[in-house]
């Protein structure tokens, strides 16, 4: 994982976190540059969070919040690279596929002639090619114009005039209708089917175990928003779909696949800031943000014929050794699943975890050990270890003050672990949104009270050595 130091000295680093958090280099440096070199990249970011604009690592339905000067940036700089080397950025991210880390690409490719590139490694462009093909495809999505297969063609786009004045993917969506009057007509027709066919399907869905995450199955990003989630969470409930994975029609094109006839259309939405500077760090007082969004059609994998799984790439998560043996120690049971959902079934004793491989973020390492952690809190609560109410409805407040113990628990046990040196953006979002089941007066007191349960519950599974 790279210090701010690193990212300070590397223009390639700098280049893929300003494309990964849709920011400029210089609005990106400017946001870290009075912490501390030796803090983790991901810590320094969500040190953040608290701001009226948190640098963040951009999500699937996220991605038109980028800035398109750190686009074109990046772009410019991958030019020079596709001429030296004839190839574009998707055929250099396949042909260093198996390629040592540490091989220049000056020995990879003799007939480099860019003093720049002749000495960089495979190890330090991969991370920036990828993050960039990840942009190339997803901006191709929104058919601007000629199909996008490099930094070149993307070049191309946004160097054109009717976009020279403007500062966001999010402001050209609005400038382009993006075939909305023809998504508009599959939407609606979705909505009205869910409600028309599926009149007692929440309730159901409501009392069923937490659902898993979705990702794109071309770029392996997360759709993070809560409505994306919610929507794609209750068409896979409702139609019985196993894979969580989903594409819009162009991209499972791009995927050699097809989409079968009576295919059922899902929802996604993107979200923007609508008249808000970028670049600004704090909203005046009073002012409020706005949002637009762009919603975009996409179909589940077991909806599509041609598609084998192949495009997972292999897992993200590290090996956290230490919490390896502490597990086999207590005797947890864990079952890995591609069916990506995250729950400890009380009467089986067994907790279920999405598989390892299904962890896509920059943060995947993190993210899989404080989900697995939040998982095996919940394993303390069985009558055997700490005995607390467990296995409750969901929506019940004790099932709401469990799962404050559950988050609580992970974080602190992330820290324990050496995962973290704070709580993780996302698990506060987490804990905010249960504590809001209680009412105002009660809220800090069942705050309290988790957070001993949780305290109680991290020391069955963990007690760090103390240093002699």
């Amino acid at each position: 994982m790279s210090n701010l130091a690193a990212l300070r000295k590397s223009e390639l680093l700098q280049y893929e976190f300003a494309l990964g958090t849709g920011r400029t280099v210089a609005n990106l440096l400017s946001r870290t540059k009075d912490v501390n070199g030796k803090i983790d990249i991901f810590n320094a970011m969500a040190s953040t969070g608290s701001s009226s604009s948190p640098v963040k690592w951009l999500g699937e339905d996220e991605f038109l919040e980028a800035s398109i000067t750190s686009l074109k940036q990046a772009s410019r700089l991958l030019v020079t690279l596709e001429d030296s080397i004839d190839m574009s950025i998707p055929e250099l991210v396949y042909a260093l596929k198996g390629k040592h880390g540490t091989s220049s690409l000056g020995n990879l490719f003799p007939t480099i002639e860019h003093e720049y590139w002749t000495e960089v490694t495979k190890a330090e462009i991969s991370p920036l090619l990828n993050e960039y093909r990840f942009w190339l495809y997803n901006i191709d999505d929104l058919e601007l114009g000629e199909e996008l297969t490099s930094a070149q063609s993307l070049l191309a786009i946004l160097e054109q005039p009717l976009f020279s004045q403007l500062n966001r993917l999010a402001d050209i969506a609005e400038v382009s209708d993006f075939n909305w009057q023809q998504d508009q007509k599959i939407f609606e027709n979705i909505l009205t089917q869910l409600e028309s066919d599926n009149k007692s399907f929440i309730t159901e869905w409501l009392d069923s175990p937490v659902l898993g995450a979705h990702y794109n199955a071309r770029t392996h990003r997360m759709y993070g928003s809560l409505f994306s989630w919610l929507f794609l969470s209750l068409m896979a409930q409702t139609y019985g779909f196993t894979s969580n994975l989903w594409a819009t029609k162009k991209q499972w094109g791009k995927l050699g696949c097809t989409i079968a006839d009576d295919a059922k259309p899902a929802a996604v939405f993107h979200y923007f800031n609508i008249n808000v500077n970028q670049e600004d760090e704090a909203l005046a007082d009073g002012e409020m943000q706005s949002f637009g969004r762009k919603i975009s059609i996409v179909y589940n994998a077991d909806q599509v014929q041609g598609f084998d799984g192949s495009g997972i790439e292999k897992t993200k998560v590290k090996q956290l050794s230490m919490l390896e043996k502490r597990i086999d120690e207590l005797g947890v049971s864990i079952e890995h699943t591609e069916a990506g959902e995250a729950y400890y079934e009380p009467e089986a004793d067994a907790i279920t975890m999405p598989n390892k491989a299904l962890f896509k973020g920059k943060d995947a390492t993190r993210a899989y050990h404080a989900t697995l952690l939040h998982e095996i809190v919940h394993w303390t609560g069985h009558e055997t270890r700490c005995n607390r109410n467990i296995g409750e409805k969901f929506g019940s407040p004790a099932y709401a003050f469990e799962e404050l113990v559950a988050e609580i628990g992970s974080s602190f046990l992330c820290a324990r672990f050496g995962l973290t040196k704070r709580a993780r953006v996302n698990s506060v979002r987490y804990i905010a949104n249960w504590l809001s089941s209680f009412n105002l007066k009660k809220s800090m007191a069942k705050l309290e009270q988790a957070a001993r349960k949780a305290n109680q519950a991290s020391n069955y599974i963990y007690i760090p050595k103390r240093d002699d």
